[in-house]
């Protein structure tokens, strides 16, 4: 009895009618279905009608209109996947290098012409199982990608604005997982008055497991009520959020997972922050070019979660006093695993790490580009070799709002009646500073149509309730500089100046697609601009003329 192979269709591809006819007859007793063609074009037709309804294509190399290896290049080009069985006369003892050819393609294959059934057909039963069974671990692996892609999505709603900037503290983060889903999470709240809590962890482990226990440990961060006094009217300190979480990973998380976390509770105005490091990196103070010693007495705890009966105390927590400005970095540490080569073996040096964010954090709070200070260390990183991830990386940065005299910061959500608002603010505060009214309207121009170009052509739809912008508007000489932090695809490092060409300019914008002649006019008010990528954020300066140049009509 034929083995039942109906589901498996094989393509006979050969001019002359008898071998044709023979070998279809061969598949059809062992119940696979058969088509049998006679020349490539109408194989080639059919193919594409239906590339994928094959298993496997049978086909001579000497024909008459075509040769068969030339018929397989035009085959890859439909179905690049679909294993080639060339029959031939040929000897392949003649030299005439046709088994080499056929080799070129690690999907051909090569069957006599004179084959005999038994070996015809086991050959083609082991070629196409083998096939189906890689096709369905690679349609497995896809799905499960795209599963994992979804997890990603969501995770990343669990998640608090990537940067905010409030009248007495800032924070913004850099979120980077090793593969699609992470293990690290972070919350930030304000508590209390003029306070603000930040929750920095590390799930143990990597992949979905890991991911799954972030999820559920995010999700308790969103929903457990936080104010700054506990039921006896007391101030809460970073020692009970610790045991807060201690509790949850005891009910719900115990034998499973643990986290290292850095909890920390900024209060500004006090110039204070109030911090436990729970088997994480200490927080490193940054201020005036130089790191500042946080922890000389070694406080902290054990990871939450490793132990049930941990209990987190006063003893636990270090008091760092702040200036003004100084700026707080907290991250996880796959920041200290990340090296230069694959292995993990050449590990970012602890000077060279200290070296590059003192003089960023430094230069950013200077120019009042703090929004963007984790992202510029991690392309400095990057740009020194220092690019082969081991580990989730995540940084935090805080600090206090300064407002410096001439310089406007802020950041806002990423949609229309923000957008609108922002363009207000930044109006109401260039009259402030006694600029000239057509000045302002080329600002607000200018502001708007980025602004509403990222929001239309933003990262993702689903992750547009987390996009914000930082902005920054200064003033040198007689021209408004301002500056645009946003998310979106990075690009590479180019600059426009007034004059270049309309190529040129369209290059330095494709991120900013399609708002009727917008680009147009933002060409025509602009003296210069500049773009560069700090993944996952772009920077985009524009040099406004406060006076003497008219907008485009």
């Amino acid at each position: 009895m034929s083995e039942i192979h109906s589901e498996i269709k094989i393509l006979v591809v050969d001019d002359e009618r008898f071998v044709r006819t023979v070998i279809c007859a061969k598949l059809k007793l062992a119940g696979y279905d058969s088509v049998g063609v006679e020349s490539v074009e109408k194989a080639v037709t059919i193919l594409k009608a239906a590339p994928n309804s094959f298993s496997a294509i049978i086909s001579d190399i000497m024909m008459g209109d075509m040769d068969g290896f030339v018929f397989r290049d035009i085959v890859r080009g439909i179905n690049a996947k679909i294993p080639f069985f060339f029959l031939t006369a040929l000897d392949p003892e003649e030299g005439s290098g046709f088994l080499r050819r056929i080799m070129d393609d690690s999907i051909s294959y090569y069957l006599p012409k004179a084959v005999g059934t038994e070996m015809l057909i086991n050959r083609v039963r082991h070629v196409v199982a083998s096939h189906r069974v890689e096709r369905f671990i690679q349609n497995k692996i896809e799905d499960d990608r795209k599963s994992l892609k979804l997890a990603s999505h969501i995770q990343r709603s669990l998640l608090p604005f990537e940067a905010v900037r409030r009248d007495a503290g800032f924070y913004s983060i850099y979120f980077r997982p090793l593969d699609i889903v992470s293990g690290d999470l972070f919350e930030a709240v304000p508590f209390g008055d003029k306070s603000y809590l930040y929750v920095l962890g590390d799930i143990q482990g990597h992949g979905t497991s890991a991911a799954l226990a972030m999820t559920a440990v995010q999700s308790f961060l969103m929903n457990f009520s936080i104010s700054n006094n506990d039921e006896k009217g007391m101030a809460l300190g970073p020692e009970d959020v610790a045991n807060m979480l201690q509790s949850f990973f005891r009910r719900n998380l115990a034998d499973i997972t643990y986290m290292t976390a850095d909890i920390c509770i900024h209060t500004p105005l006090k110039g204070m922050v109030r911090w436990i490091s729970c088997g994480a990196p200490d927080i490193v103070v940054m201020d005036g070019g130089k790191d500042i010693p946080v922890n000389p007495e070694r406080r902290g705890g054990v990871p939450i979660g490793l132990f049930p009966d941990t209990v987190y105390t006063k003893n636990d927590v270090v008091e760092t006093p702040l200036s003004d400005t100084a700026l707080c970095l907290a991250f996880t540490d796959g920041l200290i695993d990340i090296s230069r080569d694959a292995q993990g073996d050449d590990k970012l040096p602890v000077s060279l790490s200290r070296e590059l964010r003192s003089g960023i954090t430094d230069s950013a709070r200077r120019d009042g580009s703090c929004m963007a200070a984790a992202a510029k260390y991690m392309k400095a990183l990057s740009e020194l070799g220092y690019d082969k991830m081991q580990d989730d990386v995540t940084l935090l940065m805080f600090g206090k709002t300064l407002v410096r005299p001439g310089i406007y910061e802020d950041t806002v959500r990423l949609l229309p009646q923000k957008i609108d608002g922002l363009s207000q603010d930044v109006a109401a505060w260039c009259r402030e500073q006694g600029w000239p009214d057509e000045g302002i309207t080329r600002i607000q121009l200018v502001l708007e149509e980025k602004l509403m170009n990222v929001y239309d052509h933003g990262i993702d739809d689903r992750d547009r309730m987390h996009e914000v912008v930082s902005v920054r508007l200064k003033r040198i000489r007689d021209n408004a500089v301002l500056t645009v932090w946003d998310p979106g695809s990075p690009e590479p490092s180019i600059v426009v100046a007034a004059g270049d060409s309309d190529v040129a300019f369209e290059k330095a914008n494709q991120n900013m697609a399609g708002r009727g002649r917008g680009r147009l006019i933002v060409r025509e008010i602009c003296d210069g601009i500049e773009r560069n990528s700090y993944p996952p954020l772009n920077e985009t300066t524009y040099h406004i003329p406060l006076c003497g140049k008219k907008p485009a009509e």
